[in-house]
């Protein structure tokens, strides 16, 4: 019975509360400038150091052939010898180059790497944005072993709100139904509290900028 009188006590305050509301004590506050504050810097470089603390790998290059070299020493180096592209303009590029390739995406985890394009790249928190409108659809940039992401300078953004505007104003009224923010390698600690990269995610992830869009 008691609980019963305590729960509708409780009720009559939310139903009184939802009357009787008061004033916003803080009309001037400010919701659209952003919350941090950019630096000087560029962007490519505020991009960088975040996307290395948070154990990515960063490229710049000036154009494509010399992404493509880039890759092929990436490649040798790691011993791969198959590598899952899905995207169309970058595959067709790699498939000039002679990379050994694979489009199906059901291979995704039996291929070595996966090489994708990303929506953009959010500078302060050095995050790749990634969405489900593209090829590589929700599943290549998570169950890949290792995902080498292929970028363009007008790609940037300084922060999560211009991603999403980004977004809005590249799909207009079709906006992608999901969206993945990748910052660096997948970790988890949920094993021990001991923090284990590559348990959920790729182990590694590469960002090839590229500085002229020629393919």
């Amino acid at each position: 019975m008691q609980e019963s009188t305590t729960r509708e006590k409780v009720l009559k305050k939310i139903r009184s509360a939802l009357i009787s509301k008061t004033a916003n004590p803080y009309p001037n506050l400010d919701f659209d400038s952003p919350v941090f504050r950019m630096n000087d810097e560029v962007p490519e470089l505020i991009f960088a150091q975040s996307f290395k603390e948070a154990g990515g790998q960063f490229v710049f290059c000036n154009n494509m052939l010399e992404f493509a070299e880039g890759l092929l020493n990436l490649a040798q180096s790691k011993n791969w010898t198959e590598l899952l592209c899905v995207e169309a303009p970058l595959w067709k590029f790699l498939e000039q180059c002679e990379f050994p390739l694979n489009n199906d995406p059901a291979s995704v985890t039996s291929t070595h790497a996966s090489v994708t394009l990303c929506e953009c790249l959010v500078a302060r928190t050095g995050s790749i944005m990634v969405s489900s409108a593209q090829s590589s659809g929700r599943g290549i940039p998570v169950y890949s072993p290792v995902h080498v992401v292929v970028a363009f300078p007008d790609q940037f953004v300084d922060d999560l709100k211009d991603a999403f505007n980004f977004l809005k104003l590249k799909y207009k009224d079709n906006v992608p139904s999901s969206t993945t923010f990748i910052t660096g390698p997948g970790k988890t600690a949920d094993i021990g509290n001991e923090v284990i990269t590559g348990a959920q995610g790729p182990s590694e992830v590469y960002l090839f900028l590229v500085d002229k869009t020629e393919w």
